[in-house]
């Protein structure tokens, strides 16, 4: 399990989500790197998970302090799986070891006194007792966070250290040189005798461990489901969320004004607001259509990410949101090379569905294709698309494609076009800032998805935003020959 890969996200966006998750102990990494998607198989398992899911984001919109509390104790755990391993393979421990298993189970008595304080009921956090572990490890009832070999320990250590410290108070009195080196030699001896004795006390100590391993494995394996639930719901609570419903697997997506985390927050930091995303990705083909910088590739990577991230057990970033539980989600985009392999964008996207093809073979799935075939001549691009919306209609894919290819015949596709410019007649304020021309010509944008009731051209934008952005006059001349 230790050497199992962290999960690859499907989107960059995702990835950004995961990233950003408050997680401070090696506990709560670990259930990260080992978290795992849902497969159609394991609905109930992931209801039980969105269950607890939605009482604990309840609880810390209602208790702040909680969460304050709780990241304390996080950030004070050490892994003290090293340790745990030592004790398994019967090596006598150390007193770092002895310290770090101590301090340990001093924490989680901390987080269990925490929990079973607050109004917080979860049937999946249950705090193992290590109280009788914390006093065998403090024999003395000194409850510090500090770890030292007492005398309690051993009758026999206690008389070696009253006689060294005897030595040691004669030593300093000595005035006689020779008699100062004797009093030094019997205080070696003593030394060695008490290391001799604290190591009989350590494999002693290691022994009485042995019992406790299960606890403390059951514990930081506790310790880190518990911060990764505690980190997906502060992740509901910082951005607009909703408990995803599970749906059968012929019903579509549907998903009702979803956002990007990602892209949310660096517009919030620009001043501006993302532009949520109404969707139905039905079984079969869903059609994007709209003419470049229209928002098309983030409302993909949106309904995209939403869904990964429900499979992962979080909330979905939606008023509404629901979907079937699916058992992939691919994502192809156009703009992809893979040099490893020296493949250019279209030789990669051709590899990247030879891979789809075989997980179709695996069960229902989500697929998402940012302008397939963007990289051929549009002739052939076309083609390609055409052809990929009837193969999406033919396999059990939820599959949603996003093009500005016109000309795209499929009956039974569900159709959207991003309503583009607010207004084809638009005056840009005159600047030598490109920067501040895209600007206002992105305020000019509607990055919304209006459903079609039949198919539609793509519109065509494109020579408007070259015109409003102050292409050449003379290449603008031509361009506008060639559309009359």
């Amino acid at each position: 399990m230790n050497n199992q890969k962290p999960y690859q996200p499907a989107t960059a966006v995702t990835a950004w989500v995961l990233a950003n998750l408050n997680l401070s102990s090696p506990y709560g990494r670990k259930a990260l790197k080992t978290l795992r998607p849902a497969r159609s198989q394991d609905r109930e398992h992931l209801e039980n998970s969105l269950d607890e899911l939605t009482v604990l984001i309840d609880f810390c919109r209602q208790n702040r302090e909680f969460g304050q509390k709780a990241h304390g104790i996080f950030r004070q755990l050490r892994n003290i799986a090293g340790s745990v391993l030592n004790l398994q393979e019967e090596l006598v421990p150390d007193e770092t070891e002895l310290f770090e298993i101590k301090l340990f189970a001093m924490q989680l008595c901390e987080m269990a006194a925490l929990v079973n304080n607050s109004d917080l009921k979860l049937t999946s956090i249950l705090f193992e007792d290590l109280k009788p572990l914390v006093r065998l490890l403090n024999p003395d009832e000194m409850i510090v966070s500090s770890f030292y070999l007492h005398e309690s320990y051993s009758t026999e250590l206690k008389n070696i250290r009253n006689e060294k410290r005897l030595l040691e108070n004669q030593i300093l009195a000595a005035t006689d040189p020779h008699l100062a080196d004797q009093l030094r030699h019997q205080r070696s001896e003593l030394v060695r005798c008490e290391r001799e004795q604290e190591y009989q006390i350590r494999k002693t100590l290691g022994q009485q461990l042995k019992p406790w391993l299960q606890h403390l494995n059951k514990s930081m394996n506790m310790f880190g489901h518990f911060e990764l639930l505690l980190a997906k719901a502060e992740a509901a609570v910082t951005w607009p969320s909703c408990r995803p419903r599970i749906s059968e697997s012929e019903m579509p997506l549907q998903a009702v004004e979803a956002i990007n985390p990602q892209m949310y927050e660096i517009l919030k930091v620009q001043g501006k607001e993302f532009t949520p995303v109404t969707l139905e990705v039905i079984r079969g083909t869903t059609l994007i259509t709209g003419a470049n910088m229209g928002g098309k590739s983030v409302a993909l990577m949106t309904i995209a990410t939403n869904a990964e991230l429900v499979r992962l057990g979080f909330f979905a970033f939606a008023a509404e949101f629901s979907m079937p539980l699916f058992d992939y989600i691919y994502l192809i985009a156009g703009d992809g090379q893979n040099q490893a392999v020296g493949l250019s964008s279209f030789g990669a996207e051709m590899m990247q569905l030879k891979e789809l093809t075989e997980l179709t073979r695996q069960g229902s799935g989500l697929a998402v294709f940012d302008e397939f075939a963007r990289s051929t001549n549009p002739y052939e691009g076309r083609r390609f698309v055409q052809a990929l919306g009837e193969f999406m209609q033919q396999s059990d894919l939820h599959g949603v494609i996003a093009t500005h290819y016109d000309g795209i015949d499929l009956p039974r596709a569900v159709c959207y076009q991003v309503v583009g410019l607010k207004n084809k007649n638009i005056i840009l304020p005159d600047s030598t800032d490109s920067r501040a021309l895209i600007d206002n010509l992105c305020a000019n944008m509607d990055y919304r998805l209006r459903k079609l009731d039949g198919h539609s051209e793509v519109p065509h934008d494109a020579l408007h935003i070259a015109t409003l952005l102050d292409a050449d006059p003379r290449f603008l001349s031509l361009l506008k020959k060639l559309y009359n």
